[in-house]
């Protein structure tokens, strides 16, 4: 029987389309697009307040930061600080509950890639699996 990698490139790609979806949507709402409208900010604007793009964006330069320490982790690179795998797991798990909790059912249906996402970063970060048999 063989054995699954704990470096398997089907939960990198995967990992990578959560990621790729967060983008899209963080974008979208920078640039306010209407498909994203139900699917950010619990769904209350038609228009998205300058303000909220603004957050936006920077939560958009955060996830692009975390797409590249993401890389980094799946690849056993060293991450400086040591502490940042963790950070990102905490805010996951927070990002999980926000959009669960969210007013608009299709924003709770970002729970699924933030899961992702946050288990990737337990998995390759925190937990950091050993390698081989």
């Amino acid at each position: 029987m063989k054995q699954i990698s704990s470096k398997d490139p089907v939960a990198f790609a995967i990992v990578l389309l959560c990621f790729a979806w967060n983008v899209f949507l963080l974008i979208g709402v920078v640039l306010n697009l209407g498909f994203v409208q139900s699917r950010a900010a619990g769904g209350q604007f038609t228009e998205f307040p300058t303000e909220i793009r603004v957050v936006y964006f920077l939560q958009l330069v955060l996830v692009i930061y975390q797409v590249w320490i993401f890389k980094r982790i799946f690849h056993s690179d060293q991450v400086k600080p040591n502490w940042i795998p963790k950070l990102f797991f905490i805010l996951g798990l927070l990002g999980i509950l926000l959009n669960a909790a969210s007013r608009s059912s299709n924003e709770r249906w970002n729970v699924i890639p933030a899961a992702i996402i946050t288990w990737s970063f337990w998995h390759y970060g925190v937990k950091k699996p050993k390698i081989g048999i």
